[in-house]
């Protein structure tokens, strides 16, 4: 089943846009009145659109950068595991097999 919500929403913009014109064309106010009223309302939208996004870009900071501490994290605790395991095996590894080579 594919994603259709890019088309959907692309759908939508269309349709509104068509009725805003629509709209226009037929608004009951003078030129001036239009565009004035136009005017405040794409400026309140642009305001709360830049607020959404900024919520938004505040979202994704604070995610990114609990992403980037556990990273951090799981990295520290790799490296410290990693370098006990070595020590381990070096301590232990040298005295088998010794004694058994060349009595045959």
């Amino acid at each position: 089943m594919k994603d259709n919500s890019g088309k959907v929403i692309l759908a939508l913009l269309a349709g509104a846009s068509a009725g805003v014109i629509a709209g226009l064309m037929m608004a009951p106010d003078t030129g001036e009145a239009t565009r004035t009223s136009v005017k405040k309302w794409a400026n309140k939208m642009s305001k709360d659109l830049e607020k959404n996004l900024q919520t938004g870009l505040d979202e994704i900071k604070n995610m990114s950068a609990g992403a980037m501490d556990k990273f951090d994290e799981m990295r520290t605790n790799k490296t410290n595991s990693s370098s006990t395991g070595s020590q381990k095996t070096g301590t232990t590894g040298g005295t088998t097999g010794g004694s058994t080579s060349g009595n045959a």
